[in-house]
């Protein structure tokens, strides 16, 4: 009895070490499923301030901005690319309030493309233009989740 006793509490410890040893060794080791992504646009290491960038205060700080940055002149598919992030604006539903959609002027020292800006006016992330949708929707939901600002 004594034996089967010590078998069942060795059994025990050994269900409950097995998932941590397993997390121990894929951190110390870096495993890949502990180097993947979950972001779909580029994430800025380190992450540009309002100064950094020449982004306005007013327009920039107090909520989170999707801001499109295009070419000199607004063409059909610049025009396209905007309903689509205002679609993906939309999609964010009671959290649409916390974010604005903008469009940059031809004089921002910006790369082309469509920038994630948070509340105290930190570009985040860097999209192409390709991504305007799902993409750029899946991590905007994620940061408003995470965030309590804006």
């Amino acid at each position: 009895m004594v034996k089967r006793n010590r078998r069942v509490l060795w059994a025990i410890w050994l269900v409950a070490l097995l998932p941590l040893a397993f997390a121990v060794t894929a951190y110390f080791t870096h495993l890949p499923i502990t180097d993947q992504r979950t972001n779909n646009g580029v994430l800025l290491d380190p992450v540009l301030t309002l100064e950094q960038w020449g982004g306005e205060r007013q327009a920039h700080v107090g909520h989170w901005s999707l801001i499109y940055r295009g070419n000199d002149t607004c063409t059909e598919v610049c025009q396209r690319q905007m309903e689509r992030l205002r679609r993906v604006h939309d999609a964010l539903g009671r959290d649409a309030a916390r974010v604005r959609v903008q469009q940059l002027s031809t004089d921002s020292a910006l790369e082309r493309g469509v920038w994630i800006v948070d509340p105290n006016g930190n570009l985040l992330m860097r999209y192409s233009y390709s991504q305007i949708g799902e993409p750029v929707l899946d991590d905007l939901k994620r940061l408003l989740k995470v965030s309590g600002l804006g």
